[in-house]
């Protein structure tokens, strides 16, 4: 018998699940614009970032779209936030269709980008 493959699944604590909780990070969050996506973002309070996407349709169909946000997770997976963030990601029209690690630089820049804002504000 084979061992169980280990879950790739966000953990629930790391996942923004509510509406009311996207919401108030798209209107009181701070927003920043990368290549191929736009991160917006609050100081979190649970002590672990967490991660919420919006895929729009125009993104595409829905494959898409669920391909996008299995990218977006891995790439939060990859480079998650030192400081708690509450991290809503939009990605922008071509995301799906550009290599992973252009995806992996851009992500950082504007994650860095992302928590340099907050540390002025």
């Amino acid at each position: 018998m084979s061992e169980p493959q280990p879950t790739r699944a966000l953990p629930r604590r790391e996942r923004i699940r509510r509406r009311p909780e996207f919401l108030l990070i798209q209107k009181q969050g701070e927003r920043t614009r990368g290549r191929y996506l736009t991160l917006i973002s609050l100081p979190g309070q649970s002590g672990a970032s967490r991660l919420g996407i919006v895929a729009p349709k125009r993104l595409g169909n829905a494959i898409r779209r669920n391909r996008s946000k299995r990218r977006v997770r891995e790439l939060f997976r990859h480079a998650k936030p030192t400081p708690s963030l509450d991290l809503v990601v939009l990605p922008r029209p071509g995301f799906p269709d550009v290599s992973f690690s252009a995806l992996v630089d851009d992500f950082t820049q504007t994650l860095r980008r992302q928590i340099r804002a907050h540390r002025v504000a």
